[in-house]
């Protein structure tokens, strides 16, 4: 494998590997022109580990030839658009402005905790620094980069193993009582009812937004009464991808009731005749839209702010995901009521909000039962008798 002076005062890079164990044919490959010998060499160190999986002692290699690699193993896996566009924003935004200059063969700890240190000044979009939560998001991305050096034989050793996550601050969960989720449900114009019919889809169903808004007829069995839940939304850049759930469990149908189903009925018919002239597929469009233009989260998002000043001063403004919780917090106030057992009433509810195991289930919810708490403190009457 050389690099060679040419006769212009540029570089070529005359890489061989020699001889193929299945063709037998010589592996050679040959490129012209580089302005710098460096430009040269680190060509040739990148076709090398891409092409033959190999690297020299020598061989630099940069954070961008890390990240491509990742993306690389990404690849394979069938990562959502999602973690994707997350993941390109990460790099960019954070991995690549504090390592651009680094060999990753000789990051340490020391300079992780350092990218850490560094991660902690810098500032949110929504005003103040990072917040744990994220940073510990970003410490994850980096942990992971560094493991498909470790696969590769990049580095014997992920730098960023033994280093503990930030404590991250607990957030209280807001919920809506059905009486206050009455008071909302009021608020609504008689031109609102778009907004009107997501916000009662995520609090009769505890969809995810991102799934609400993927949600055409297509995927609604009124005369069974139950919507599957296959798909979601995710907007980016102006742009709406419809993609499949992220795991086995979101991919779930849930039951309505009644009430609910009649409504849906009703507003279908209405919906056509309002969108007729504009789709020959009535049952592709978006469950609320009521324009040829679908419901997007900016659109959701811009009318809440305008919305919710006409809240009166007892109802308290709660985020969209909220709608999620306060359909939990339901279910479990009436499953309590009917003297279902605990670890039912968590069943029931993991499979119905599509949660990947049943501790996110018990993490989130557990302190939505108070009467347990309370008989648990109270075992210990007896116990000095």
């Amino acid at each position: 494998m050389v690099v060679i002076r040419q006769k212009n005062k540029k570089w070529k890079v005359d890489i061989s590997e020699g001889y193929d164990p299945i063709t037998g044919r010589q592996r050679r490959h040959r490129r012209c022109n580089f302005k710098t010998r460096r430009d040269a060499e680190k060509y040739e160190a990148d076709y090398r580990l891409n092409e033959f999986n190999k690297i020299l002692k020598k061989d630099r290699v940069d954070i961008i030839f890390l990240f491509k690699l990742t993306q690389k193993e990404d690849g394979f896996r069938n990562n959502k658009q999602g973690t994707i566009d997350s993941q390109v924003s990460i790099f960019n935004n954070y991995v690549y402005k504090f390592f651009k200059e680094a060999d990753i063969r000789s990051i340490s700890g020391i300079e992780v905790k350092k990218y850490r240190e560094w991660l902690r000044s810098r500032p949110s979009k929504k005003g103040g620094t990072l917040s744990n939560s994220h940073i510990n998001q970003q410490m994850a991305f980096l942990k992971k980069m560094f493991e498909v050096a470790v696969q590769n034989g990049i580095i014997k050793n992920n730098p960023c193993k033994g280093i503990r996550k930030l404590r991250e601050q607990h957030k209280d969960m807001e919920y809506y009582t059905p009486e206050e989720f009455k008071q909302f449900n009021s608020l609504f114009g008689e031109n609102e009812y778009q907004f009107k019919l997501l916000y009662r889809m995520l609090m009769f169903t505890g969809l995810r937004m991102g799934e609400a808004l993927a949600l055409t007829w297509e995927q609604v069995n009124l005369s069974e009464g139950y919507i599957e839940v296959k798909y979601s939304a995710y907007y980016r850049n102006g742009k709406v991808d419809i993609v499949t759930v992220k795991t086995k469990q979101s991919n779930r149908r849930i039951y309505l009731h009644k009430e609910f189903v009649d409504e849906l009925k009703n507003w279908k018919v209405n919906q056509y005749k309002l969108l007729k002239k504009f789709t020959d597929s009535p049952n592709k469009l978006q469950v609320y839209q009521d324009t040829p233009e679908i419901l997007t989260a900016p659109k959701v998002s811009n009318f809440k702010v305008i919305f919710q000043k006409r809240f009166p001063q007892d109802l308290k403004v709660i985020r969209n995901h909220d709608f999620r919780h306060s359909h939990a917090s339901f279910l479990i106030s009436n499953a309590i009521k009917n003297k279902k057992s605990r670890d039912a009433i968590f069943f029931e509810l993991m499979n119905r909000l599509g949660h990947s195991s049943i501790k996110t289930t018990i993490d989130t919810y557990s302190h939505l039962f108070p009467t347990h708490q309370r008989a648990l403190a109270s075992a210990f009457d007896d116990f000095e008798d």
